[in-house]
């Protein structure tokens, strides 16, 4: 990493976390969709936030180990993108398991 006279060099790592959990978390909250309910749509979003999840997580953890072994800034903001992303994970599954379940519900009430 080359870095200037007074600049301390960066953990990117907490940046790549920070960024894909905002992302997970608008993604789930709508902020990003149109607001229709279209299954591939919603299954392209359901995906989204899964693997921004994941990212955040795998990438947050990184940067915490990198920046408690080399003395880099950012080990707050990774602790709080891994847990926004827990709980965005947390949050996808229960929908999901809510929605089978309601599908299952309406197919053994309507002899599906």
């Amino acid at each position: 990493m080359s870095t200037t006279a007074g600049e301390r060099p960066k953990n990117r790592a907490v940046d790549i976390s920070a960024t894909a959990a905002v992302l997970g978390v608008m993604a789930a909250t709508g902020s990003l969709a149109t607001g229709t309910l279209f299954l591939p749509l919603t299954v392209g979003w359901v995906i989204l936030i899964l693997l921004s999840s994941l990212v955040a997580i795998v990438s947050g953890h990184i940067g915490r180990r990198r920046a408690r072994r080399r003395g880099l800034p950012g080990r707050g903001l990774a602790l709080a993108a891994i847990v926004t992303a827990y709980l965005t994970l947390l949050y996808v599954l229960f929908v999901l398991v809510l929605l089978i379940g309601l599908l299952a519900g309406l197919g053994a009430v309507f002899g599906g």
